[in-house]
């Protein structure tokens, strides 16, 4: 998954399944061989990472670990739901942070492993990541309201730990097209201005392949990669968080609402053709085969473009700008976890999942997955055992307490928002240009609105 949140329809989907699993009992057979685990993930790229730490753990501990990846997400889902009514689950999960876990958790298909969570295994993690899987006393009253997609959760239970981390609104850019119009890759955009500037001159370029793309097939991606981002830098926390509140005076619908979309209107002439149409592994592989110049994603993405063919030195990432002339000068993104590892609550091979878990999240373990996956782990690394292509990512993140953008953060929220109302809302104005800044904004503002009332 790659947008912030699960939609409400698939985390009820998944709520169902983890109720089956647990009806139809469990994935592991007291018989079965003991020293043999099963791991399932929904990312082709961990598949060989995963599988070179699986062969090294065999070596040291005689653990055997089978590793199957169910792609995209919506086949992993449908062999969660099969595996759920003929009881064969896996023992060991790749699941997505601080959501997925919390649902398929408190339907009892995932075990609360929080008494195995000590000091010395938090303190490996990214602070700010170590509890993404731990259900804290705010996600628990929300799990109380109906209809929650995570009911059943208790506060203090703990479904996973970080596998990776990372943000959203990431941009990355094509050397070669940037040098074809004369730009000077080693100089990305500071401010907004400067960012519209490259995508304009790159489309004069090459209108076809010279545009901006990203997965608004999942229309959440433009509102939570690049509206939000850009709004958070130009309004200030405070003014942001409003856009989402009760009063209509601050809220999208307001002034503050309008000049954020009058902004983020500017990159409507340069989306690549036919972009709304696209999945996020689609708008990922254009990219890759350079049928667009710049692909807006996180730091995630890095990944997805080596896997499609493109070497990372052929490409150059920035974060979303800020917008002059706003709150902040410089947007910094603060990191949250993306997957976790869980261990299913009906394995009668725990002690060995857990070993596997921790092993998973040593440094050394960590570095060697993190340089073959390029995705940035949910361990605390330094430099040199991330490499050079994702060493120089972590000059995206800031810390939320310093006001760093924190996509993760949804307090804020009405309880009945859902923000794929919101991105299709967003799409019609851009790319698809049949609406304009004012009737989105009064649509954004009515959505919003509608949803306190929920």
């Amino acid at each position: 998954m790659r947008t912030r949140r699960l939609s409400s329809k698939i985390l009820a989907t998944l709520a169902a399944t983890a109720l089956l699993a647990t009806a139809c009992g469990g994935g592991d057979d007291a018989s079965g061989d003991a020293t043999t685990l099963e791991m399932w993930t929904f990312k082709q790229a961990h598949v060989e990472p995963l599988k070179a730490a699986a062969a090294s753990f065999e070596q040291q501990t005689g653990i055997t670990v089978n590793v199957t990846a169910y792609t995209p997400d919506d086949v992993y889902k449908s062999k969660l739901q099969t595996a759920a009514q003929s009881g064969d689950l896996a023992d060991v999960f790749e699941v997505h942070a601080a959501g997925e876990d919390f649902v398929l958790g408190g339907s009892g298909i995932l075990a609360d492993f929080a008494s195995d969570v000590d000091g010395a295994w938090r303190g490996r993690f990214v602070e700010g990541v170590a509890d993404a899987g731990k259900v804290d006393e705010a996600r628990y009253q929300r799990s109380l309201k109906p209809e929650a997609p995570d009911a059943g959760i208790k506060t203090g239970q703990q479904f996973s730990v970080p596998l990776t981390i990372g943000t959203f609104g990431v941009v990355y850019a094509n050397k070669s097209m940037l040098e074809a119009a004369g730009l000077d890759p080693k100089k990305t955009p500071t401010t907004w201005a400067e960012f519209i500037a490259w995508l304009k001159a790159v489309h004069a370029t090459d209108a076809t392949n010279g545009g901006l793309t990203v997965g608004l097939k999942s229309p959440t991606t433009g509102f939570n990669w690049m509206l939000e981002p850009l709004a958070y830098a130009y309004l200030g926390k405070e003014r942001y968080q409003a856009l989402f509140s009760k009063d209509p005076a601050k809220a999208w619908g307001s002034q503050d609402g309008k000049a954020v979309l009058d902004l983020y209107h500017q990159v409507t002439p340069y989306w690549t053709p036919g972009t709304q149409n696209l999945s996020i592994d689609d708008a990922d592989r254009a990219f890759a085969q350079g049928k667009s110049a710049f692909d807006l994603g996180g730091t995630f993405t890095l990944s997805a473009i080596k896997q499609n063919g493109m070497d990372p030195s052929e490409v150059v990432y920035f974060g979303v700008p800020a917008a002059a002339g706003g709150a902040q000068d410089k947007l910094d993104l603060a990191p949250l976890a993306l997957t976790g590892l869980s261990i299913s609550a009906q394995t009668e091979k725990t002690d060995a999942a857990l070993k596997w878990l921790k092993y998973l999240t040593t440094e050394e373990q960590a570095g060697k997955f993190a340089q073959a996956s390029l995705d940035l782990p949910g361990t605390e690394l330094g430099a040199d055992l991330l490499g050079p292509d994702l060493g120089a990512m972590t000059g995206i993140f800031g810390s939320a307490a310093d006001g760093a953008y924190d996509p993760a953060d949804v307090s804020f929220f009405a309880p009945a928002y859902v923000d794929t109302q919101a991105g299709e809302t967003l799409v019609r104005m851009s790319p698809l240009n049949q609406s304009d800044p004012d009737k989105t904004n009064r649509e954004l503002g009515s959505i919003v609105a509608t949803s306190w009332q929920g």
